[in-house]
């Protein structure tokens, strides 16, 4: 079983077709809503295709946590959500016609972290999956988790986003030396330095367009991206994730599971939202195709 700790957001997506200059303005074509948050992403996908999960965060009390709960329990996730006084957190996602986003958070209540995670709830993990809260306390907060989680012999994955490559490493070194998987993008590496590289025993980067990279256990992979037309990147890292620790979950070697996240990777990116996985009958084929 793997858990997920990260926000429980709703993304409110807004169609334009291009960004205007600072100070100018755009149409907005369409808006809709849609459950989000990257580790919530991660956590659903990998659900949907028959793994067991469980997810921490805070929430709301409001019409967009029952939007975010009906989501991850239609795919059997168990949710352990405390609740808060308040609205849940929102994204607000502006997607041009290329395809490419632009995201402005309110934490609302995802910033609440003002909790434990006791000891009896690592008991049935095998892998944790940590995301950054919106919240001043989210390092301090990951830190306890992945202690706990090491102590029970549990795989800590990480995925440090802009909150935590921002940082730089002096101050995400200590989460590091519990990190067994760590999964980046391309400009989150450069915020980082390579000395992450001394603290992982395997290090994913994703490179957009030109597909995804492994360093793992001294040996480097490379895998490219599929060939495909964008309508929407929201969460395409949060979809690669989900692809690559499905394969990892099956005991696939690193390049297959990077063929595995830029597979479901391309799929999301050609919907709308962050939440587009393909069906389980198609990542079971595509493993198939690779093996």
């Amino acid at each position: 079983m793997i858990a997920g700790f990260g926000p429980a957001l709703v993304d409110v997506i807004n169609v334009i077709d291009e960004y205007p200059e600072r100070g100018g303005h755009a149409i907005v074509k369409e808006s809709f809503k849609l459950p989000g948050g990257a580790a919530a992403n991660v956590i659903f996908g990998l659900a949907s295709f028959g793994v067991k999960t469980k997810f921490y965060s805070p929430i709301g009390k409001d019409e967009e946590a029952k939007i975010f709960r009906e989501s991850m329990e239609r795919v059997g996730v168990i949710l352990k959500l405390w609740e808060v006084e308040g609205k849940t957190g929102i994204v607000e996602v502006f997607v041009d016609r290329s395809g490419e986003r632009t995201f402005f958070v309110h934490p609302n209540a995802s910033s609440h972290l003002d909790v434990e995670i006791d000891d009896e709830e690592f008991f049935d993990l095998d892998y944790v999956y940590l995301d950054p809260y919106p919240s001043e306390k989210s390092l301090d907060f990951h830190l306890d988790v992945a202690k706990k989680a090491k102590k029970f012999k549990i795989e800590v994955i990480l995925n440090p986003g802009y909150p935590y490559a921002s940082m730089g490493l002096r101050k995400l070194k200590e989460l590091l030396k519990y990190v067994d998987v760590l999964i980046l993008s391309e400009s989150e590496l450069k915020l980082l330095g390579e000395r992450v590289f001394d603290y992982c025993s395997t290090v994913v980067v994703t490179l957009g367009k030109k597909g995804a990279e492994a360093y793992s256990n001294g040996v480097w992979f490379f895998e490219k991206a599929l060939e495909v037309t964008p309508v929407d990147t929201t969460g395409a890292g949060d979809a690669f994730a989900a692809g690559f620790l499905y394969g990892r979950i099956l005991g696939l070697d690193v390049k297959k599971c990077l063929k595995l996240g830029n597979f479901v990777a391309s799929y999301n990116i050609q919907h709308y939202g962050a939440r587009s996985f393909p069906p389980k009958r198609m990542v079971d084929e595509f493993i198939r195709a690779i093996s």
